[in-house]
Formats: C-alpha cells, structure tokens, sequence
C-alpha cells in the first residue's frame, strides 16, 4: 500500500469514526448536549409540544395560539440563535415561557441541541 492510499484509507477510516461517535453523543455548535437536553425537554417542556416535538403534547393544540411543532417547514428556517433566544426569552402572546430564570445558560444549551435534533 503506497503512502497515498494508507492515508486516504486513514482519513476514511477517521470520518465514520467521529460520524458514529457524533451520532451517539450530539453536541450542537453552541456546545449543548442533546441528551442532556432530551431529559430537561421531556420534564418542562413534552407537555406543550409533544415527545417529537409536533407540538401535539397533551394540552399543546389547546393552546391559542397552539404549542410550536419544530418539524414545521417554518420551524426549520429559524436559526440556532432564533431558537435559543425562543427557549431563553420565550414568545410574547403565546404560552411559550422564557426559561431564562429557570435553566442556567448549559440546560439552555442542552435543550437547544435536543430540539435541534428533533427538526430533522
């Protein structure tokens, strides 16, 4: 095997080793960790907008207007700084709460990378 080919092979072989750590343990680019953040979801906010997020939880299409579904097309054009400005600040005229006072800025992290992963 030429020097070449050992380092293409090495350098596949590194791809589909982080591809399956990545998948395993999700870490957004704000450094929020997903599964960390599925387990805050799944205590504060699953009520609202369901365990996928469709915003079908149980008291979330009662809302006026009702909880936000993330896999919406609208959903998926926000930003990741839309969206955790959202989960800080919340949304006025809605029942979406800011959870500023409540999570500390890494469960803001952390829930940011789980609904980010729930988008796709």
């Amino acid at each position: 095997m030429t020097r070449t080919h050992w380092c293409a092979v090495m350098a596949v072989c590194s791809t589909v080793w982080w591809g399956m750590f990545s998948m395993s343990h999700h870490v957004s680019a704000f450094g929020g960790d997903a599964a960390k953040g599925k387990v805050i979801y799944q205590a504060k906010c699953v009520t609202c907008h369901g365990p996928e997020g469709k915003g079908d939880g149980p008291i979330g299409k009662a809302l006026k207007p009702p909880a936000g579904d993330f896999s919406s097309a609208e959903s998926k054009k926000k930003s990741s700084d839309e969206w955790q400005n959202l989960i800080a600040n919340g949304k006025p005229k809605t029942a979406m709460m800011a959870w500023i006072k409540q999570l500390n800025e890494a469960e803001i992290q952390d829930v940011l990378a789980y609904v980010l992963a729930l988008r796709k």
